[in-house]
Formats: C-alpha cells, sequence, structure tokens
C-alpha cells in the first residue's frame, strides 16, 4: 500500500490503494477532526464513503455518502446560513445484498454527489448512519438506485475493515 502524506487544512493524511482511500484531518474553521474512508464501486467511477466527525465539543456524528467521480471528493457539513437556499433532496432507493430495497432521502451536494440525510426536523428519514451500518456487517454489497436504469453497487467489507482502524469511526 503506498503512502502519500501532505497539508490538507490543518494536516491529514491519506492511504491509498486501488479501491480504499482513508482520509483525515482538521477541518480548519470549525476545528472539527474529520476521518473519510472511501471504496470505489461499480461502475468503476463511483464512490460510497462514510464520514466519522468529531467536533471541538466531543460529539461524534458519521454520515455516509456516495459520488460519481474519478476520485472521492471532500465535503464538510457547515452550518447553513439563514440567506443560504437548501440543497435538494432526492429520493433514491438502496439495498443490501438480499435486504429489502429502502426508498431514503439524500441530499444532492453537488452534481452527483448524495448524502444520506439524518434524521431530523428537516429530515423524513428516520434512521440514523449507524442504523444501515449494522447492515453492512452482514452482507457484502450495498446497490443504490437512482432510476430503472441508473444503479451503482459498492462493496461493504473494505470500508467496514477500515472502519475499525480508524479511531474517530469506531462505535
Amino acid at each position: 500500500m503506498r503512502r502519500f502524506v501532505w497539508m490538507l487544512f490543518a494536516c491529514a493524511a491519506m492511504a491509498q490503494a486501488p479501491n480504499l482511500s482513508v482520509t483525515s484531518g482538521v477541518a480548519a474553521t470549525s476545528r472539527a477532526a474529520w476521518t473519510r474512508i472511501s471504496v470505489r464501486g461499480e461502475p468503476e467511477d463511483a464512490w460510497l464513503t462514510l464520514q466519522c466527525i468529531k467536533t471541538v465539543e466531543g460529539v461524534k456524528q458519521a454520515d455516509i455518502f456516495f459520488e460519481v467521480g474519478q476520485t472521492p471528493a471532500f465535503w464538510m457539513p457547515h452550518e447553513p446560513q439563514a440567506a443560504e437556499q437548501p440543497m435538494p433532496l432526492t429520493k433514491l432507493t438502496f439495498t443490501f445484498d438480499a435486504y429489502k430495497p429502502m426508498r431514503r432521502e439524500w441530499v444532492e451536494v453537488r452534481n452527483n454527489q448524495f448524502l444520506y440525510n439524518r434524521p431530523g426536523a428537516h429530515s423524513g428519514n428516520m434512521e440514523p448512519v449507524d442504523f444501515y451500518l449494522k447492515f453492512m456487517g452482514s452482507t457484502t454489497t450495498m446497490t443504490v438506485f437512482k432510476d430503472r436504469d441508473t444503479s451503482w453497487s459498492f462493496p461493504t467489507r473494505p470500508l467496514l475493515k477500515a472502519m475499525t482502524e480508524q479511531e474517530l469511526c469506531k462505535q
């Protein structure tokens, strides 16, 4: 496995295998520590990412998103300003191996980058990201469907293995 180290925000390190990317750092403005674990799916330009964050107050949260692009892009959550337009929501269907498909709300952060909409007053979703991580532990593949002709499949085992090795992502 090749290792690269460079400055990203405060300080970040990235370990890369052909289908796995692990990146960590500290956000410059919020000082939140973050770790992102991304696994390449099918088709090859699709990435599934688990992002673990620990705020300066010590609160841990997890986000899961997928995107279509050559490399996983960085996205850091922020507090929306009053005048800021809300990001568009879309309903996508996803499933884990033989489990029943689930249709949930995702936020389209950028073109072809979808973030699972965490539960709350702003969301129709009731399950936190941790709920889906339990599904991943008993399956090998997560498949997301945008429509009848568009889908992406991601291996879950490499993501979960890398998660156990990252301090911020341990539950």
